[in-house]
């Protein structure tokens, strides 16, 4: 079905499906993957040509390891966040170790909306802002989305179906 059903933090009701789940783009982290990319070869290049002198070894090392830090870093900060939305809730999880996930029902949304710069658009990755209803008007950004259109036009179908009258929704 989704690939979510080992996920203990995503709590489906009976008849619940997932409709769409994802994670920012790895596009976003590219930067800093090719930065720990580049620093490894650099490393192991030192490692490599100077192998006779200790010194050399030891530097090389040391930016081989810091390569592949930096670079695990970014994928474990991208790793850590996901969206899931459903055909009755939204959910937004962040964290590996300790977790904070952010559970709102889709008859609270009142609006949607996605905005995406013009690097963005060349991308196809943008943010996709939910409005809430209710005390405190707690405002959802997904941000870095691949594809924000594709989204918003499937929260769009969600809250149209889930407000018509006898589908559970407001009449």
């Amino acid at each position: 079905m989704s690939g979510l059903e080992g996920e203990d933090w995503l709590h489906l009701t009976e008849g619940e499906e997932v409709r769409w789940s994802g994670r920012p783009s790895l596009v976003t982290i590219l930067p800093e993957l090719l930065t720990g990319g580049v620093l490894a070869a650099i490393g192991l290049v030192v490692i490599v040509l100077f192998s006779e002198m200790r010194a050399a070894i030891a530097v090389g090392v040391l930016v081989v390891l810091s390569g592949l830090a930096i670079a695990a870093l970014a994928y474990l900060r991208w790793w850590r966040l996901m969206y899931v939305i459903t055909t009755q809730e939204i959910y937004v999880k962040e964290g590996l170790i300790s977790r904070d996930v952010t559970q709102i029902r889709l008859d609270r949304v009142q609006n949607t909306t996605y905005n995406q710069s013009v690097l963005q658009r060349l991308l196809s990755i943008g943010t996709v802002v939910l409005y809430t209803a209710g005390s405190g008007t707690m405002d959802v950004e997904m941000e870095d989305v691949p594809r924000p259109e594709r989204v918003t036009g499937i929260l769009t179908g969600l809250l149209d179906e889930a407000r018509r009258p006898g589908a559970g929704g407001q009449d």
